[in-house]
């Protein structure tokens, strides 16, 4: 049997029964008898946690391609930290405007996180992965510090700002309020497949890529914006969130190859099984005081992290 063909399969399944489960558990106990409880409140979430994870591996695999570094990550790098700064700057200076048309938040997101970008590129964006973390450990304390100081200056908005930073907003889903950043995740996905062939060229140098036909100032544009739009969408829908967007691309390079055209639809997928099965795990396993899905990820993710900086000499 055709070895991508299996990987995908069984993915796709694993996915399933996951999304299964997810719809099933809950403080609300196990079961589907009650419709409010599942389309109302868990289905929501669970959409949700698949559309995020969805953008945050593809978007973690193309900016690995379009920076040829195996640490870059929306998560390590600044970009969730753009977005969620732009989140703050309207709910503290336009809070009637973001309550009254909710479709503006995932714009103020794109404008946070796509300033992140640029200052990324110009500021990190060589060939050490070391000058590349440092830049985003930069960005993220920087706009760290942007959301604290706005939060204060808007106390209704500081509990809500607070939960994002800790990646907690998968629990306020709400099909009314998700639709918009859960359609955007898919576009932004689907859109950045497209440019798999010119990170393949791209990861054998510029000089290389350009021989082949690769335009490098138009590939670097559209994967900027585009990787933006996914971490945008995303913060919308969780929060801030890291080491997905690290993780799914290094599982599907070890499962099918280094390939961005197989790889990224299949970091997708991870993404969304990583997302969904840390949300799922924190709501169900700490029924009392359920822990967020950015909470789960950091306590696998950070070790396995240190794991794959050791391995690159970083």
């Amino acid at each position: 049997m055709n070895r991508p063909f299996l990987i995908y399969g069984l993915s796709g399944l694993c996915l399933g029964g996951l999304i299964l489960l997810a719809l099933s558990l809950g403080v609300a106990g196990f079961g589907w008898g009650d419709h409010h409880t599942l389309l109302i409140l868990r289905a929501p979430r669970v959409v949700a946690a698949l559309a995020a994870g969805l953008a945050l591996g593809v978007g973690g695999g193309a900016q690995q391609g379009l920076f040829r570094n195996p640490l870059a990550d929306p998560g390590l790098t600044g970009v969730f930290g753009g977005a969620l700064a732009g989140i703050a700057v309207l709910l503290t200076f336009q809070s009637e405007i973001a309550w009254r048309q909710t479709s503006v938040l995932p714009l103020a997101a794109f404008g946070g996180a796509l300033l992140a970008s640029v200052a990324l590129v110009i500021l990190g964006n060589n060939k050490s992965p070391g000058r590349l973390l440092l830049t985003g450990l930069g960005i993220n304390a920087f706009t760290a510090a942007i959301v604290i100081v706005l939060a204060t200056l808007s106390p209704t908005s500081r509990e809500l700002l607070t939960n994002g930073a800790y990646g907690d907003w998968l629990g306020l889903a709400a099909f009314r309020f998700t639709w918009l950043p859960c359609t955007l995740c898919v576009i932004a996905s689907l859109c950045l497949f497209r440019f798999g062939t010119a990170w393949d060229y791209l990861s054998f140098g510029p000089e290389v890529a350009q021989t082949l036909g690769i335009n490098l100032l138009r590939t670097q544009r559209w994967s900027i914006l585009l990787t933006a739009l996914a971490a945008a969408a995303a913060t919308c829908l969780v929060g801030q969130i890291a080491f997905i967007g690290l993780l799914a691309p290094h599982l599907a390079r070890t499962l099918i190859g280094p390939r961005h055209r197989l790889m990224l639809p299949l970091a997708g997928i991870l993404g969304a099984t990583l997302l969904l099965a840390a949300d799922t795990a924190g709501r169900t396993l700490w029924t009392s005081t359920p822990l967020s899905a950015a909470g789960v990820m950091a306590l696998i993710g950070a070790p396995l992290f240190i794991w794959i900086a050791r391995q690159h000499h970083v």
